[in-house]
Parts: structure tokens; C-alpha cells; sequence
């Protein structure tokens, strides 16, 4: 039986959805929100549940910025039996609503709960809930949470050994992040770093070669830039001005999010 076979997309005409297993909502567009903001009368109403409710297993709410916790409450009420569930750009992960959400779904294989903004200080309630509860977690995307300390990451790393694709994009980590990820991911495929540039090239080095590894750049130390900057001087070409630029734009990532912490 083929994957199109298994799930099917819900489309709404009406105002009434087609019976089918998954759903994929976008806030970004007009048009798109309108349907959006349908779906979620239903799940935050509290009375009636659809009729399709126990058949839905995927559910992808991307980008809108006013999935309020009581929202997804809502959804964690009416749908029991999510196993994929992706609120990319959508939610402002605290720690009690992603506590909940990893208490309701425990066979969940795919969570994609990266944020659209940068949080202050540490909240780890929600994350250590996950590393109790998803076993058979295969996808994982944490994006831009920076509440999350990287001892809680490392916990959820060290519990979720069937994990397959992990993004850690500005989530501030460290070598420690990466030496968990050798000693527990080994059957991972696919990792992003991108704004990860407290990280260094030899702990890198020493994840599975099978790995594939996208936007990892490694800081240039005080004494790298300045010899960067020297040859820069004394040699103008296109490849040096790629280095210099690359390790000015580390810099100024860590500066910022030095300010944001």
C-alpha cells in the first residue's frame, strides 16, 4: 500500500472538511487563513467532536502567529491519535502547552514545533517532558528555541534514539550538543547547524560520516580573523573576501544573540 494510499489531504468546500487523515493548514496567505481560522472554530468550540477526529493522524499549522495555547490545547483535545504533528512558525513553545502535547501523543514519530521568535531566559519543562515520552520520535525540529538549555536538548537526543532528522538552527549549542549526538543518534541522516557557531570543526568531524550535515560554519577564533583580515590586506581577491565576510557575519550572529539572551 503506497503512502498516497494511506494518508490523504483534507480539503474544505464549504466550510465542511473532507473526511481524511491529514491536514495541512497555512497562515501566511489570506485565503489560506480564512480556512485556518475555520478549522480551529471547530477544535476550540468544546462541544461535538468531528466525525473524523479519531481517523486524523497528521496535522501541519504553519506559520500563524496566533496559535494561542489555547488553541492547541483545543487540538490536543479533539485529535488523540496525531503520530506527525508540525506547527512550524506557528506556536511560542512554553513549556506547559509542549508538556501537554507530549503527554497526549506518545507514538508521535514527527514534531516540528520551531518557533517564529526568539524567547528570554530558560524553560525546560516542556522539552523534558518530550525526552520522557518519544520513543519512537524519528523527525525533530527545535529551531529558534532558545529557552531550551542545552542540557534538556542533549536529555531529548539521549532518549529519542530512532531520531533520523534533527534541527538544532539557533538553538545556541555547544560541542556537548554534538558529542551527545555521536554517542546516541546513529542511525541520524540529516542535520542542521545553521546558526549554531558555538561549534567546532573537530567535534564535527566526529559525528557519523553518513550524516548529512547542512549550514554549519565554524567561528573564526580572534587570532583566525586577524590572519583573515591580514590576507584580505595584503591579497583582495574574491576568495578572501568570501572568508573575511563569512567570519565578520559569525560575529555578528553571536552578537546578537548575546543581546537576545
Amino acid at each position: 500500500m503506497t503512502h498516497l494510499t494511506i494518508f490523504y489531504l483534507l480539503e474544505y468546500r464549504c466550510g465542511a472538511p473532507i473526511l481524511w487523515r491529514r491536514i495541512e493548514l497555512k497562515g501566511g496567505e489570506a485565503e489560506d487563513r480564512i480556512q485556518l481560522e475555520r478549522f480551529l472554530k471547530i477544535v476550540s468550540g468544546g462541544g461535538r467532536k468531528p466525525v473524523y477526529s479519531s481517523k486524523l493522524t497528521h496535522l501541519r499549522i504553519s506559520h500563524y502567529h496566533l496559535l494561542s495555547n489555547k488553541k492547541i490545547k483545543g487540538i490536543v483535545h479533539t485529535f488523540q491519535n496525531i503520530i506527525h504533528l508540525d506547527f512550524e512558525g506557528s506556536m511560542d513553545p512554553t513549556g506547559k502547552v509542549l508538556k501537554l502535547i507530549a503527554e497526549s501523543y506518545l507514538n508521535l514519530e514527527y514534531l516540528n514545533i520551531s518557533a517564529f521568535r526568539s524567547r528570554f531566559g530558560e524553560n525546560d519543562i516542556g522539552l523534558n517532558a518530550i525526552a520522557q515520552s518519544y520513543y519512537k520520535l524519528e523527525y525533530l525540529n527545535i529551531s529558534n528555541c532558545t529557552e531550551f538549555s542545552e542540557i534538556s536538548i542533549c536529555n531529548v537526543i539521549c532518549s529519542c534514539p530512532k531520531l533520523q532528522q534533527l534541527d538544532l538552527s539557533y538553538c545556541g549549542i555547544t560541542d556537548k550538543t554534538i558529542e551527545e549526538i555521536a554517542r546516541s543518534c546513529h542511525i541520524l541522516k540529516y542535520l542542521n547547524l545553521r546558526g549554531c557557531y558555538k561549534i567546532s570543526k573537530g567535534a564535527v568531524k566526529k559525528l557519523n560520516s553518513n550524516i548529512h550535515i547542512e549550514n554549519f560554519k565554524e567561528t573564526l577564533s580572534p587570532s583566525d580573523l586577524i590572519g583573515t583580515v591580514r590576507n584580505y590586506l595584503i591579497q583582495n581577491n574574491v576568495s578572501n573576501r568570501q572568508i573575511l565576510a563569512q567570519g565578520l557575519q559569525c560575529l555578528l550572529d553571536l552578537s546578537m544573540q548575546d543581546n537576545l539572551q
